[in-house]
């Protein structure tokens, strides 16, 4: 069989759901480069790169030297911390952004407390995309730190270099390829969001996907295939550096590791807290104000959301477009991922991650001029779904592929055994656990998702996001604490479900 024919199935349904719409819709109405010379847009471009570098290096300052120290030190509780870490990761962004409004809104706690107000700065859009990929930066620079050789630092200390001077001149060089890949997903998360600028950097710090969602939806094509253009430019030269930077994984923990003592312990402690605050304090601020009123704590909010009528109907579509959004990434996913490993193609790393480079909101109006017939139909929702959710288990898979040992496929072909018998055999109880991480991933994203759904659903396909953001839309203290009481419904269904197929192992590299 040739190498590259598993591919196929992906490699045609990303033709057909992510290459024809986003044809469509440059071709629509022609593009106008002459944008490229206004200098609003040239501004938008600016803070675009200038929001997404910060949050990249921000992430790199803070989780580098934490995830040096856990990979060198014993520390109780710290399987539990990095698993934990996954939970911004499968957060919804409506909840994330109910969370970081609750406490530092115009009416948030921290607000409250300290008089300072940061919605109307970009500081609450930087802290918003550190709450979702901070954890990233953490996990996978843990995995590049966990295969520096124990032996190798211990050579340079028996040298006489302090414990400082040994990991910024040993164990920093041989991580570096695996920091650098961290810093450019995070810078390319952060470039891409549309949920957080859109609903936290208002008209002043809207980002180039903003400006996408903006001229799309104000029939504006020209201008949005300019900046559909230019967005691709620049996530494609980003997401090829991060290709051949690092294959990502989560490493080898060392057994036998010293407690950690005095300097470590104190950067652990003032290290993980802060961490622990950016991930976890917007998740804890929306659970409490689903649970407290202006007079005080209160069920009547999750009363409210309980007795909805359309209740059941939000959850049932919700769960049933997962599961099939789910198991269709991955088939498709899985397939791609060995036909990747087999073919050993750097191209077809980047194509496994192209779905996350463009806007779902310009790949939802392409839907919508390439396939007029299917429109507002249940298949086109779905497809829409598995091509969010198809790179994820592509990437959680792919690293288990290629860190099999070659030894052990060698065995059992030496044994008598064929492709499918090694496949089914060796290969795939490997790395089941792998591949239970990016289904994990894949369905706790669905469960959140919101741009597409925003414009490709109906009435009857309501969802929790879209109730949430219903509900979100209309003013009054009872509509915001129904909000984050459905809010918390989502996030703790979310966890559920990613806890029940991967119990905290799965990894995006």
């Amino acid at each position: 069989m040739p190498r590259t024919l598993l591919t196929l199935p992906a490699l045609l349904f990303i033709t057909a759901f992510l290459a024809v719409p986003l044809a469509r819709t440059l071709l629509e109405g022609g593009v106008n480069l002459g944008i490229w010379q206004d200098p609003y847009f040239l501004g938008r471009l600016a803070w675009t790169l200038a929001q997404a570098a910060g949050t990249a290096g921000l992430a790199l300052l803070l989780g580098a030297p934490l995830a040096y120290l856990l990979s060198r030190h014993d520390v109780p509780g710290k399987a539990l911390f990095l698993r934990l870490l996954l939970l911004p990761f499968v957060t919804p962004v409506l909840v994330a952004v109910l969370g970081l409004s609750a406490l530092l809104g115009p009416q948030g706690w921290v607000t409250r407390w300290t008089g300072v107000d940061l919605s109307d700065t970009p500081a609450l859009l930087i802290l918003g995309n550190l709450f979702f990929n901070l954890p990233v930066m953490v996990r996978l620079a843990y995995g590049g730190f966990s295969r520096v050789p124990p032996n190798v630092l211990g050579a340079a200390r028996s040298l006489g270099a302090s414990a400082g001077r040994a990991a910024w001149t040993v164990a920093l060089p041989l991580a570096l390829p695996g920091l650098a890949a961290g810093t450019v997903l995070v810078f390319l998360y952060s470039a891409l969001s549309f949920g957080l600028p859109l609903a936290l950097g208002g008209e002043r710090y809207g980002t180039l996907e903003v400006e996408v969602y903006q001229s799309a939806f104000q029939l504006r094509l020209p201008e949005a295939s300019a900046l559909i253009l230019g967005q691709l430019a620049l996530t494609l030269a980003a997401t090829w550096a991060y290709v051949s930077l690092g294959r990502g994984g989560v490493g080898v923990p060392v057994a036998g590791l010293p407690r950690a003592r005095g300097g470590a312990l104190v950067g652990l402690l003032l290290l993980g807290t802060l961490t622990a605050l950016i991930c976890f304090a917007p998740l804890l601020a929306v659970a409490l104000r689903g649970v407290l009123g202006s007079s005080g704590p209160t069920l009547s909010y999750w009363r409210g959301v309980l007795g909805d009528p359309d209740a059941g109907l939000l959850v049932w579509n919700t769960l049933r477009f997962a599961v099939m959004a789910g198991a269709g990434a991955v088939l498709l996913g899985g397939a791609f991922a060995l036909g990747a490993w087999r073919a050993r193609s750097r191209v077809l790393d980047v194509v496994s991650l192209l779905p996350l480079m463009v806007s779902p909101v310009s790949l939802a109006v392409g839907y919508l001029l390439a396939y007029p017939v299917l429109a507002a139909t249940l298949p086109m929702l779905i497809a829409a779904y598995v091509l969010l959710a198809l790179p994820l288990v592509v990437r959680s898979l792919l690293p288990a592929l290629r860190a099999l040992p070659p030894r052990v496929l060698e065995a059992a072909r030496s044994l008598g055994a064929g492709s499918w018998g090694v496949l089914r055999t060796v290969t795939l109880p490997l790395t089941l656990p792998s591949l239970r991480g990016g289904a994990a991933l894949a369905l706790s994203t669905v469960l959140g998702e919101f741009g597409a759904t925003l414009v490709l659903t109906r009435p009857e396909w309501a969802t929790l996001s879209t109730g949430l953001y219903d509900r979100l839309g209309r003013p009054g203290e009872r509509n915001l604490g129904e909000a984050c009481a459905l809010a918390t419904g989502l996030l703790l269904l979310s966890a559920l479900v990613f806890t029940l197929l991967d119990g905290g192992r799965g990894e995006v590299t």
